[in-house]
């Protein structure tokens, strides 16, 4: 008996300990934008993907992340709602309160399954980015963006569209550094994409056309235009089309001989320009397509093996159909097209550039053609997923690449880097984990082939290489930047504290961060300085740790805190960027700023819209402010250390409001109450006592 009480007992705790857990995130349902303290529910779908129950009782519950174990949203743990056996699911519905600092670019709401005081296990949600405070902001940040004329120096990429978390081009001997689960096809996934092609300074993506995984090729577009909205000056579009997948999912050639066929072929690049314009409606959306001299650029790749009659494909009857779809609305198509080609293999009579893509197993190669010289660099090549043993065009560590790109000099054009995010066949570029190599040996594969990605294991090799590469061959400064949206007052009153927010963007080859000393300020030949007269850079903040600084393209948001001087006046101001002790650079901000005891009619009228009462005021009374408040204006009490004590956000323009002391635990003491609008701070003191 003593013996089958034991034997049930290690029974039970062998289970125990070797059970295993796991979980799948399968949806949420999260806002995106949100005033600042404001209540809102989320919605957040699990699935039990282990061999053990979640139970309460065990601490199984739902865990903030990004940061782990923080509170951003009003709680860190969110309780399970139920006991989840392996392989249900299961719905945390949950009220949350958003930060009550407003932040353009968002804070981040992710979670992930924890059993509190065993391990963190399972997947994380999807990383969603929750706009706090938009309300004082604009609500785009969209701009125009430069044109290219044939004469620039153009650094473009292959990106491949066929990603899905279990579809697509599944298996590479390159793992990416985030894990191929995450390349889901999905917003978030073309974002990570995305920065990691502008941290290369990549111009162009020539985007992959065929009938198929059409859902991740508008994510992509639609992460371009989140980018956008957040000012970001992201890469030009180009349609890539394949003939040779095409017409293998559709079962039959393409006809280039009647005009049914030559609908049907045209038909592709109009579906790419269809989904880009379903996703970038804005004024600026004709902007990021690729054009040369105002006239789009379109990409085919292999015609003569699956375009039948394909000689008799000329070019206006591409610059037609594309004009009679498109031009009405999207003047640029009213002109021509520029087709680019194969360098080798036969293709349209009226091909205007050529270039070496997917066509040779080749580290460099250049093409000359109609005096536009382009050159296709390869990182290197490993198709051993697809054939039997493979071929391997060897990477080194990196080595090959960076002297490939030593070859490239002024008397090139373009440069063609062969793809950035091919997966099968290993040629891409994204940043990979340098500590796993996959080599197939199952379904009779005999691959005995080894390679390194990097000689410095850095996932970003490539990256860099390419940065580098490409800053010494475009047309961009060294130094430049350009004012995205400010809200630097006009008028002040004096010794009066204004928080502004500059929004600048890097234009430059040369990315920005603290190490280097990059910084925003006030220039110091001013007649007055407004408060500190430099803001810093946080190196931890804004991807630097991955990228190394703010690239080419990306926006970033400085804190401004002015401060007025004690004399009235008129002062021009002039705000930049700079590197301290360096220069200064880019677009400034030139800003009268009249100071005076009375600055507009806000304030010249402060006493009768801002009044509070009683003050002095007692800890058991409740403080009553009358005055002319609007929807987006916060109201804000501090002690003399500057620490918040209470911060509410106006959600209806109103003429008073209440604040009952105890209810937020203020002791005696000397307080400022603070009226906070889009372009104006004003300050009141307040004397509570114990009387």
């Amino acid at each position: 008996m003593i013996k089958n009480l034991l034997f049930v007992i290690l029974l039970f705790a062998f289970s125990w300990t070797f059970g295993k857990n796991g979980s799948q995130f399968i949806s949420q349902t999260v806002p995106t934008n949100l005033e600042p303290n404001q209540t809102f529910t989320a919605s957040i779908t699990f699935k039990n993907t282990g061999t053990t129950t979640w139970k309460k009782s065990r601490n199984y519950n739902l865990g903030s992340q990004s940061p782990q174990d923080n509170s951003l949203w009003g709680v860190g743990r969110v309780y399970l709602p139920r006991d989840v056996t392996p392989g249900e699911q299961v719905t945390f519905s949950k009220s949350f309160k958003a930060p009550g600092t407003a932040d353009l670019y968002g804070y981040s709401f992710q979670w992930q399954m924890v059993q509190d005081g065993v391990e963190w296990f399972g997947e994380k949600s999807d990383n969603h980015m929750i706009f706090v405070g938009t309300g004082t902001l604009p609500d785009s940040l969209i701009t125009s963006s430069h044109q290219f004329s044939t004469s620039n120096h153009i650094v473009a990429t292959s990106m491949f569209h066929w990603y899905g978390k279990n579809s697509g081009q599944l298996v590479s001997p390159w793992i990416p550094i985030e894990g191929r689960d995450k390349w889901t096809g999905e917003v978030p996934f073309w974002k990570t994409m995305i920065k990691q092609a502008m941290a290369a300074n990549i111009d162009v993506f020539y985007i992959l056309v065929i009938p198929s995984m059409e859902k991740a090729r508008l994510n992509l577009f639609r992460a371009l235009n989140e980018l956008r909205r957040e000012g970001w000056d992201v890469p030009k579009v180009c349609p890539f089309f394949d003939p040779i997948i095409t017409y293998t999912i559709k079962g039959v050639n393409g006809n280039a001989a009647t005009k049914e066929g030559k609908d049907e072929i045209v038909g592709h690049y109009i579906r790419f320009y269809k989904q880009y314009y379903s996703q970038n409606t804005d004024e600026f959306a004709d902007d990021f397509i690729y054009t040369l001299g105002g006239i789009p650029v379109l990409d085919t790749w292999h015609v003569h093996l699956h375009i039948d009659n394909y000689q008799q494909m000329i070019r206006q009857d591409i610059v037609s159909r594309l004009r009679a779809e498109f031009g009405a609305e999207h003047p640029i198509f009213n002109k021509s097209i520029r087709m680019i080609t194969t360098a080798i293999s036969p293709s349209f009579t009226f091909a205007d550039e050529k270039i070496h893509q997917f066509e040779v197993q080749e580290y460099y190669i250049e093409k000359d053609y109609n005096n536009i010289k382009s050159v296709q660099l390869k990182p290197g090549y490993w198709d051993q997923n697809v054939r039997n043993p493979g071929y391997i065009l060897k990477r080194d560590g990196g080595s090959k690449y960076v002297n490939a790109w030593t070859k490239v000099n002024s008397t090139i054009n373009r440069v063609y880097i062969e793809s950035f995010n091919e997966y099968d066949e290993g040629s891409g570029i994204y940043a990979a984990r340098t500590d796993t190599v996959y080599t197939k040996t199952d379904g009779g594969m005999n691959n005995t082939n080894s390679d390194i990605w990097s000689a410095a294991n850095d996932p970003y090799e490539y990256i860099k290489t390419t940065a580098a590469g490409a800053a010494k061959f475009n047309d961009n400064e060294k130094l430049n930047a350009k004012i995205i949206w400010h809200n630097i007052p006009d008028e002040m009153g004096v010794g009066e504290t204004f928080n502004a927010k500059v929004i600048v963007r890097n234009e430059g080859n040369e990315q920005w961060n603290a190490a280097n000393n990059f910084k925003f300020g006030q220039q110091d030949s001013d007649p007055a300085i407004f408060g500190s007269s430099r803001y810093l850079i946080d190196d931890s903040q804004n991807d630097i740790p991955d990228f190394g600084g703010i690239f080419r393209g990306r926006a970033m948001t400085f804190n401004l805190e002015i401060v007025a001087p004690e004399t009235e006046g008129e002062f021009v101001t002039h705000w930049g960027m700079l590197q301290e002790d360096i220069a200064w650079f880019g677009e400034v901000i030139e800003k009268t700023i009249k100071v005076s005891e009375t600055t507009d009619i806000r304030q010249q009228n402060v006493q009768k819209y801002f009044n509070i009462y009683p003050n002095p005021v007692s800890l058991n009374e409740t403080i009553e402010i009358d005055g002319t408040f609007n929807k987006h204006d916060r109201i804000v009490l501090t002690g003399l250390n500057g620490n918040i004590v209470f911060e509410k956000v106006i959600q209806n323009n109103t003429n008073n409001l209440s604040l009952y002391l105890q209810k937020n635990s203020i002791v005696e003491g000397i307080y400022i109450i603070q009226i906070i609008s889009n372009n104006s701070i004003h300050t009141k003191k307040i004397i509570v006592n114990n009387k």
